[in-house]
């Protein structure tokens, strides 16, 4: 196979249970009848933390396999912060108006930075033209969303567009994972005959020899 493997190493099911979690995540939040800015707050920073613990479970994977977990890391680690600060009712020292501003603002980050790194990785790290094009669309839709909210005009817009890109990013994640477990048994196949050939071919001329 000729697609590349920098980020698809990561288990499956990271891919899988983040799409899950972040779809069902989404559903609620732009289905749910409820207004309510803290009602609505307090599912996204669950959300967040859920991602975020997935993720940094995902840096051990990834560690033992020895892969680099420096990108895992800091997402895992950003998601986690942003979980927080949005659980936590009030900071000392940080006015409530100045709070619904850091939160906001987090948000509208967090989606920017993940869209851009979301693009780059689907030029970056796929020969497949399947996986390409559903990240590549993915992290463009999330960078329009990012835009909108950085001109957003209150908390529950904000977090009205954070649930629709959480179902944008839930059914690519939950895709891919599945897509992924597949390629990775072929990748697996492929490997498993590429060793057995080169055994071959070193018996082969300790033979000669």
């Amino acid at each position: 196979m000729s697609t590349k493997r920098k980020f698809i190493e990561s288990h499956w099911l990271t891919f899988a249970i983040k799409g899950i979690i972040s779809l069902i995540a989404g559903l609620c939040i732009m289905l749910t009848g409820r207004d309510s800015v803290s009602g609505l707050t307090w599912i996204v920073g669950m959300t967040m933390v859920g991602l975020a613990i997935i993720e940094l479970t995902n840096c051990v994977h990834r560690k033992r396999r020895n892969h680099n977990i420096g990108f895992a890391l800091l997402l895992g680690l950003l998601e986690m912060w942003i979980a927080i600060a949005l659980l936590v009712a009030n900071i000392p020292g940080i006015a409530e108006s100045d709070l619904i501003v850091l939160r906001v603002s987090l948000l509208s980050g967090y989606v920017l930075f993940a869209s851009v790194v979301t693009i780059v990785m689907g030029f970056k790290g796929f020969d497949n033209m399947t996986d390409r094009f559903m990240w590549i669309v993915n992290g463009m839709l999330g960078c329009v969303l990012a835009l909108v909210m950085f001109n957003g005009t209150s908390m529950l817009t904000h977090l009205k567009l954070f649930g629709t890109y959480l179902m944008i990013n839930g059914l690519t994640d939950l895709f891919f994972g599945i897509h992924s477990k597949d390629e990775m048994a072929e990748l697996h196949a492929e490997r498993v005959a590429a060793r057995a050939k080169t055994t071959k071919t070193t018996k082969k001329k300790g033979a000669k020899k």
